[in-house]
């Protein structure tokens, strides 16, 4: 069974704190996997592989975790999805697992005209040569945690002081640049919600 949460704009810490505690919650044996959506303040974050020469400003804080992959900044507008369950439960190697949030993604974004794809050398999801959705997770004792973040609405400007996932900041973009529409959170996040549900099912 699923639970899915919307926590709305939410502190990085907070939620990080939040995602710990449901994982020892499925580490002592909870039964129901989670699902979060939300927003985060401003923040810069730093995965395992992240290299120092990436952060080109060197004034702003860098908070480092757990999870892998370079470094990314989280702002509104950016819609963010943490998945909390167990691997081997749902027997699901990691390739396969990040496999499974790449399709949520590309197959959400359907639904409001955006043909998005896979990239054959690099984790995440793509859509006119531009990176629109990073993925970065983590595994403790079988327990995955982090996940996906899609940039919707967001300004991307936060982007401009680090080298996001070690590429330049110009090879990312937003839907709202895509398309020249302003498509809202909450639409992005009723149709990952549903396309959560058809592929949990």
């Amino acid at each position: 069974m699923w639970i899915i949460e919307n926590l709305g704009i939410i502190d990085y810490q907070k939620a990080l704190n939040y995602q710990e505690k449901l994982v020892k919650l499925k580490q002592d044996g909870e039964k129901n996997n989670f699902f979060l959506l939300l927003e985060h303040f401003p923040v810069f974050t730093r995965g395992k592989s992240a290299k120092d020469h990436n952060i080109l400003d060197k004034d702003i804080p860098v908070v480092s975790c757990g999870r892998g992959g370079d470094l990314t900044c989280h702002e509104p507008g950016q819609l963010v999805g943490y998945i909390i369950l167990d691997l081997k439960k749902e027997k699901l190697t990691v390739k396969e697992f990040v496999n499974k949030i790449e399709n949520l993604i590309i197959n959400s974004l359907k639904e409001v005209g955006i043909s998005a794809y896979k990239h054959p050398d690099f984790v995440g999801v793509w859509a006119k040569n531009k990176k629109i959705a990073s993925i970065g997770i983590a595994i403790k004792k079988g327990i995955t945690m982090h996940g996906f973040a899609i940039n919707v609405n967001n300004n991307l400007e936060g982007l401009k002081k680090i080298n996001p996932c070690g590429m330049d900041a110009e090879d990312f973009s937003s839907l709202k640049k895509l398309t020249e529409q302003n498509i809202s959170i909450e639409i992005m996040r009723e149709l990952i919600t549903k396309e959560f549900k058809n592929m949990s099912c």
